[in-house]
């Protein structure tokens, strides 16, 4: 997702995947006779990228065991869906925990830059737990949290890795977020 080359061959790619599974439809597949292709997504849509290391790196293992973090500050519900880059497998380890997946606080903060808070698909997370906490909803959480934190270092003139947890979730609680 960082080099132009590699995102040109997987519009190429995409749209040619498109026409494929188009192609595919209106022959097999009853009711697709008339049907024609009306637009496409402008560009490719990118999952991951790259992702900052930390004040704590959530990994596969916190989501499998359903692990509680005292400073979670946002949740994800979604599964691991990891999209093999080369072939055409869709991977989903098998999760026994049901419980929702709780994002620390201290995976938003770098471990060597002072003054930073990162939200949203870059925090500290592998990229088997990114598969389950990249998605849209679970970004907006982390960033409410991030802009919390944000506000809650200015106002108390400290550092953002300094802001104790309770704080921002006080905060979070009484915006009714759920963390």
């Amino acid at each position: 997702g960082v080099d132009v080359f590699d995102l040109t061959q997987a519009e190429i790619q995409g749209r040619e995947q498109i026409q494929q599974v188009f192609d595919f439809l209106k022959e097999y597949i009853p009711g697709f006779e008339h049907s024609f292709i009306s637009t496409t997504p402008s560009k490719i849509g990118v999952r991951e990228t790259r992702h900052i290391l930390g004040e704590y790196l959530l990994k596969l293992s916190d989501i499998s065991s359903g692990k509680e973090f005292l400073d979670s500050i946002a949740l994800s519900g979604f599964p691991i869906d990891i999209h093999s880059p080369n072939k055409a497998v869709l991977d989903l380890p098998n999760i026994t925990s049901v419980k929702p997946i709780q994002i620390p606080l201290r995976c938003l903060i770098p471990l060597k830059i002072e003054g930073l808070i990162v939200a949203g698909r870059c925090i500290s997370a592998t990229h088997e737990a990114s598969a389950a906490i990249r998605v849209i909803p679970t970004a907006m959480a982390i960033g409410e949290a991030a802009g919390v934190l944000a506000a809650t270092a200015i106002n108390e003139n400290i550092l953002p890795r300094e802001v104790p947890y309770k704080l921002v979730q006080s905060q979070l609680k009484k915006q009714n977020h759920i963390y």
